[in-house]
């Protein structure tokens, strides 16, 4: 960002404060039920995550934060990956864009950051949505609806024993809004032709409610023009003079052949456009509720491969993946007030659609490499909510998993039907040589999972809590495990409240770790994680929280590759890694104004790999902050809300060589100024939205080992060097939306 238009905005800004400050004495005293909860009101919501039933954040045995919808429309949020960005702990690599074939890159409190960040559990409703087969965590970029949503909850730590697998960081809880009346409306526009519409409608027949909610998002993307790209990753490259393998006209062979096109400029940039869908539908009477959840991402894969050994900028280059649930929740009184049952049943289809792919610039540059697969899973929970007396309550509960699943299926040269386990071009036999379409048929594996969980909760006095629980699960690919879980809550008066936690996970191994034919082992067991903290909590009366948390976690039989001379590719996956992290996070919650509200939150995390010293942990920043503000200076219908992301220095693998074991950190700041009843029409409201308003110039950590050096590449000598993973992954610069919202 150049000097003067810096301080225009400066400029601007000072302005802007200066009359708000002279007008401030004009805005409506008193909670504004527009943007606006007061603290108390925030203390009483209610969560569910922590423990499967309602509590308050206060009496929940969990490190959990709330995103209200309150928050999600006052500051503009339009993913999960944006709210995270705002919490402690998370380290992105790729953001919203970016992920490639998988769906993100991050870690959260230094664990996680393999493809596709299968140790966070995702769920919308209480219904799973990582990946059947691989783990990943979906559901985060623009597939997922916020316009619906009735909170987000996000919880730090393990949570296997009562949800199982993946629950290994944590889970990020979507709950949407339930017996919904109305028709809301909402249109998004923005730069590089982004254009959303979202639409929700509910309504009641007798005692029957019915709701629908849909989202499309559109946008060409910006092609990753004007961000930071120092190493040439993605600029200024030229077609390498050979082909290191390819197929002629005629389907012949060929190694080290002419490439016709040798020389020319490659396009600058990446491919990063996105069309997505969502669709909820659901029905219900009482305390039963039946529905179904629907959403397909097809984006362009980003900045997760380098640019000069793949067609980054090509049409074709994209990620296309689907996910469809049908399902059924029930709750009945068996005993009024004393026994609850709860009873959920559910099948789920994921589907990687066969376009997804790319072209590599240095061999079979005519000729796509796609993907596909398609996995499903039926599964049937039932749980127990039984008031013991007095405030004691035990839950124990049972979980069926049936899980059909197959590999991704890997083609070169034809679109397939994304539906089969089969290819009639299959990519392992075309690169030996042998020939194009040849058919190969991939085998389908059948999983399932049985699972006891139990948990007790109450106090010992007026002062001091527990809860205690534990959970069995055996599953016919990964064998068994038993998950405790323990906490304490000390309350000495009104003001204080204490939490000692405890609490264990495990991510199972995936499919393509067990069953990959060059790199499987179905050797593998579980990772599992430990993890205690204490979390101190003080109330300062109605003007404002402090929270400040410390944890301990140690991760063993990570799942990496280790050499193994006696396999095709020359490794395998094996249970060899163990970690621990300990960190400090500190929140801070100020509404020193009826109409001015504060945040600010910090974490400090370092870890020691494999029994080594304590150090700053890879692609991971020791030290970040995040401030925000919300205020509404003039009237109770105008409300900005500006954050503020700090992200120090990050430590990089040795693998990532550019950067000399330390990639820069970054300050964004994002403005969002919100109007409501917009020509004194009650419902009316529209919103500006400025992200990284000051132009940061910034990236991601390379993802993973981010071992790729741009400059071995040779167009004449070397068109495929070493690695192909960027040592970075390029953001936005200063990007604007707008968007106009009907509540009728």
């Amino acid at each position: 960002m150049n000097t003067l238009n810096r301080k225009l905005l400066m400029t601007t800004f000072a302005c802007l404060y200066g009359t708000m400050h002279t007008l401030s004495s004009a805005a409506v005293e008193g909670k504004h039920d527009y943007f606006e909860l007061s603290l108390e009101e925030l203390a009483g919501i209610k969560v569910v995550t922590s423990s499967k039933r309602e509590q308050t954040v206060e009496d929940s045995y969990a490190n959990i934060m709330v995103i209200t919808k309150e928050m999600i429309e006052r500051r503009g949020y339009r993913n999960v990956i944006e709210v995270l960005e705002d919490l402690p702990g998370f380290d992105f690599a790729t953001y919203e864009d970016g992920g490639g074939e998988y769906p993100v890159h991050f870690l959260n409190r230094g664990i996680g950051g393999d493809n596709g960040n299968t140790r966070l559990l995702i769920m919308v409703d209480g219904l799973v949505q990582n990946h059947i087969s691989f783990n990943w965590s979906q559901g985060l970029t623009d597939e997922q609806m916020l316009f619906d949503v009735e909170r987000i909850e996000v919880v730090q730590g393990p949570g296997s024993s009562l949800y199982g697998a993946q629950a290994v960081s944590g889970i990020v809880h979507i709950i949407t809004k339930q017996k919904f009346k109305g028709s809301d409306i909402k249109l998004l526009l923005g730069e590089n032709n982004t254009r959303s519409l979202e639409y929700m409608y509910g309504n009641t027949i007798g005692e029957i409610n019915y709701q629908i909610a849909l989202k499309t998002y559109l946008s060409d993307g910006d092609m990753g023009k004007g961000r930071p790209d120092p190493a040439g990753y993605f600029t200024g490259n030229v077609h390498p003079d050979f082909l290191t393998a390819n197929y002629d006209e005629n389907g012949v062979y060929g190694e080290n052949v002419p490439n016709p096109i040798a020389g020319q400029p490659i396009p600058d940039g990446f491919k990063n456009s996105k069309d997505d869908q969502t669709l909820r539908f659901k029905v219900s009477k009482d305390d039963l509720r039946l529905g179904i959840n629907y959403w397909k991402k097809k984006d362009g894969l980003g900045s997760y491969v380098t640019g000069y050994e793949y067609d980054a900028t090509a049409d074709d280059f994209i990620t296309h993946h689907s996910s469809f649930t049908v399902y059924m929740n029930n709750k009945l009184d068996i005993v009024a007030d004393e026994v609850l049952w709860k009873t959920n049943l559910w099948y789920r289809v994921d589907n990687q659609e066969s376009d997804t792919g790319f072209r590599y610039n240095y061999r079979f540059n005519t000729l796509k490499k796609s993907y596909h697969g398609s996995s499903s899973q039926i599964g049937f929970e039932n749980q127990v909510d039984w008031k013991l007396g007095g405030d004691k309550t035990l839950i124990l509960g049972t979980r069926l998993l049936g899980n059909r699943q197959t590999e991704q299926v890997v083609s070169l040269g034809a679109i397939q039907n994304g539906n089969a386990s089969t290819t009639n071009s299959s990519w392992d036999i075309a690169v030996t040589g042998v020939g194009l379409f040849r058919e190969k048929v991939n085998e389908i594996f059948d999983e399932n999972e049985f699972a006891l969980y139990g948990l007790l909760e109450g106090s010992i006095n007026e002062q001091l809590s527990y809860s205690i629980g534990t959970r069995y699960s055996r599953g016919s690919d990964y064998g068994w495990t038993n998950n405790p879980r323990a906490g304490l809550i000390y309350r000495p008066n009104d003001d204080w409240t204490i939490k000692t936690l405890y609490g264990s996970a495990f991510r199972q191994p995936s499919l393509f770790e067990l069953r990959d034919e060059f790199r499987g082992s179905l050797e593998l067991k579980p990772e599992e994680i430990e993890t205690y903290e204490i979390e101190v909590t003080r109330k300062f009366k109605s003007i404002g929280t402090l929270k400040g948390n410390i944890f301990y976690s140690s991760l063993d039989d990570g799942i990496s590759l280790v050499p193994d001379s006696s396999r095709a590719g020359g490794e395998r996956y094996a249970n060899v890694d163990s970690s621990k992290v300990r960190g400090l996070s500190l929140f801070a919650n100020v509404q020193p104004l009826d109409n001015l509200s504060l945040y600010a939150n910090y974490i400090f995390q370092e870890g020691n790999m494999d029994g080594g010293s304590w150090k700053e942990l890879p692609n991971t920043a020791q030290s970040k902050l995040n401030i925000g503000a919300n205020w509404q200076p003039l009237t109770p219908t105008f409300n900005v809300n500006m954050r503020v992301n700090y992200v120090g220095k990050r430590e990089t693998p040795e693998s990532n060589t550019y950067f000399n074991s330390k990639a820069p950190g970054y300050t964004k700041v994002d403005l969002v100024l919100t109007w409501a009843e917009l020509f004194d029409k009650p419902g009316l409201s529209t919103q500006l939205t400025v992200n990284n308003i000051f132009d940061e110039s910034y990236f991601g950590v390379g993802r993973q080992s981010g071992s790729s050096v741009a400059g071995e590449y040779d167009p004449a000598t070397n068109p495929d060097p070493a690695g192909f993973i960027p040592a970075y992954h390029p953001q936005a610069g200063r990007t604007i939306y707008w968007n106009i919202t009907y509540r009728m």
